[in-house]
């Protein structure tokens, strides 16, 4: 049945009989129907189900109560009626700021108290006023499970033949979003199509860039790239590999074994980034970008606020990828200025959610300066690996030519990358692709196909990374020796 997450979140506050239950939800249309299922079988016999709101008042099964859309006269009515029932006040927190509704609140608890009463407070975002705190028990209403989600697809699908694999993938890409958003997101993304197929599970996981949108500091990232995209880093590409099918088992998830995030460090230019959005791809996962400067730039409330609200974000719609870009400047607790002490209870907020956070959602962090972070962030528990990408080795670079001339449709075998590799020693990916993409810019502007001596030409005008800033990527492997795998 639909309710059934639903009811599995209240038991434990049925069985401990509370009478005055708040349930932290967006989601009325399925919170009212696993109301429905409570005062069905809750009590010795069926109990009605009152509803309330302040546009259209106290509604029961024979109708709406007279003038009961002031939250006071409504409280009175369910205080005055003995016979038993549930009741469910739709946003009644907004009318806190009225001492009077608070008291009649705290009055009702005795009241209802070991009768068949039952009173839900229902709202997003709920929180209780502290008079409330001690007599109010807070739920967070869960989101539709997989049984649920795979019911709703299966309705959408209305008989079309679907492989047990996709499908699969398809319940994981409706994790996160409500029912409603779930069956919206369906509609787009089946319209038209015969039969499910990759386009459709993209579509909807591009539905839920409408959620990042509109929390404004995560950016949705579409999947563009893959590890095909990457040259070499064969190490870690295995550990990615071996990892690409723990979220959608959920038997893996409940023991503990989905991997928790990873940090790559390393130098600028080498691929910690794209590494980050490949992992989307292979893992079928949408991925989210934390804007740290958007954090700190006060648009979206305080920064504690704005931060703690992302990371909220993030836990509904997992199972998702967080990505937090050279994670060395937005989250240190080495911090000094105006603001020091926002950024130090950013860091200690940061550490609790990953210390605690869902199995479900993982975080790719990148740094160019790890030696910055505190060892209390690299211990395991919160960061499965920790790994260092160095520059790439001759048989890396040779790659990284081909991935770059593949990408622009042209012909590797006309270009003979070792060659290529043995003259670019030193050079980082970045400057590998920049020189590709020179050689064919100046080729194609005088009207010819790209030639090896043009790319040629590009290296010979191109001082790398490594020799201006030698001492930096120094000091960067020395630190990164012994305290990270090696991703090449």
């Amino acid at each position: 049945m639909e309710e059934r997450l639903g009811l599995e979140a209240l038991r434990p506050v049925l069985i401990a009989r509370h009478p005055i239950i708040a349930l932290d939800s967006f989601e009325e249309d399925r919170v009212e129907r696993t109301l429905e299922a409570v005062a069905r079988s809750r009590f010795q016999s069926p109990v009605p189900l009152f509803t309330w709101s302040v546009t259209r008042g106290l509604r029961g099964p024979e109708g709406v109560v007279a003038e009961s859309t002031s939250p006071l006269k409504a409280l009175a009515y369910v205080a005055a009626r003995r016979e038993g029932a549930v009741y469910l006040f739709r946003d009644l927190h907004k009318h806190f700021d009225d001492p009077r509704v608070v008291r009649t609140v705290r009055e009702l608890r005795p009241r209802l108290a070991g009768t068949a009463r039952l009173l839900f407070l229902m709202g997003p975002h709920l929180s209780l006023p502290v008079e409330l705190r001690r007599d109010v028990v807070l739920v967070d209403f869960p989101l539709p499970g997989a049984e649920e989600l795979g019911g709703l697809l299966d309705r959408h699908l209305q008989g079309r033949a679907v492989e047990d694999e996709m499908r699969g993938h398809l319940v994981t890409a409706l994790r996160g979003l409500t029912a409603t958003e779930a069956t919206h997101a369906l509609y787009v993304a089946l319209h038209g199509r015969e039969a499910p197929d990759e386009a459709v599970l993209t579509a909807l996981q591009d539905q839920k860039a409408q959620l990042a949108r509109k929390e404004g500091v995560l950016e949705y990232v579409p999947q563009r790239w893959t590890l095909a995209d990457i040259g070499g880093l064969a190490t870690l590409k295995d550990w990615f590999l071996r990892r690409q099918t723990l979220f959608e088992d959920e038997a893996a998830v409940a023991r503990g074994l989905a991997p928790r995030g990873v940090l790559v460090m390393g130098i600028p230019g080498c691929g910690k980034s794209l590494t980050i959005k490949a992992i989307a791809a292979l893992w079928n996962l949408p991925l989210f970008r934390l804007d740290m400067g958007q954090v700190f730039g006060g648009l979206h409330g305080t920064p504690e606020e704005t931060f703690r609200r992302a990371l909220v974000m993030m836990e509904s719609v997992s199972p998702a990828i967080l990505w937090i870009d050279e994670i060395e400047n937005g989250i240190s607790a080495e911090s000094t200025g105006s603001d020091a002490g926002v950024k130090g209870r950013i860091f200690a907020t940061f550490l609790t959610w990953m210390q605690e956070k869902p199995a479900q959602v993982f975080v790719g962090a990148t740094a160019n300066r790890i030696d910055l972070l505190p060892a209390e962030l690299l211990r395991k528990g919160r960061f499965d690996q920790v790994f260092f990408i160095d520059l790439p080795e001759e048989s890396e670079r040779a790659e990284i030519f081909a991935v770059h001339l593949r990408r622009r449709e042209e012909d590797v075998g006309r270009f003979n990358t070792t060659t290529l590799a043995k003259a670019t020693k030193g050079w980082n990916g970045a400057e590998i692709e920049a020189a590709v993409t020179a050689a064919i810019v100046d080729a194609r502007s005088e009207g010819r196909a790209v030639e090896e001596d043009d790319v040629y030409l590009q290296v010979g005008k191109m001082v790398p990374l490594a020799r201006t800033m030698a001492e930096q990527i120094k000091a960067i492997r020395s630190w990164a020796h012994q305290r990270a795998i090696r991703a090449n």
